[in-house]
């Protein structure tokens, strides 16, 4: 028999919505403020949000884990997840029939 592979689960801080580890985007609190790390390798205090729910962004949400950082942090996950969205939703339009973008 095969043993099947465990998958990390962790909450997000804002929702406490459980969900796998690779689908939450973790947050750790160092001396300079708070810091986005998407590899979930760096040292500290470390939560996690949900990248593609706009509402656990908000600064009230992020209060229990970031205290008086927490408008920093949202402002910071505002910047950076919204700008994820809007380059999947480019890449993601579909293009005209007939035209390739390649050539100059």
């Amino acid at each position: 028999m095969s043993a099947a592979k465990h998958i990390p689960i962790r909450q997000c801080i804002a929702c406490r919505e459980r969900r796998p580890k690779r689908e939450l985007l973790r947050v750790v609190l160092t001396e300079a403020g708070p810091v986005l790390d998407p590899t979930g390798r760096k040292p500290g205090r470390g939560a996690y949000v949900c990248p593609d729910k706009p509402a656990c962004w908000e600064e009230k949400k992020l209060r229990r884990f970031a205290g008086s950082k927490a408008a920093e942090l949202s402002q910071a996950l505002h910047t950076v997840l919204q700008g994820i969205a809007n380059q999947r939703t480019q890449d993601r339009a579909p293009q005209q029939r007939g035209q390739n973008h390649d050539l100059p």
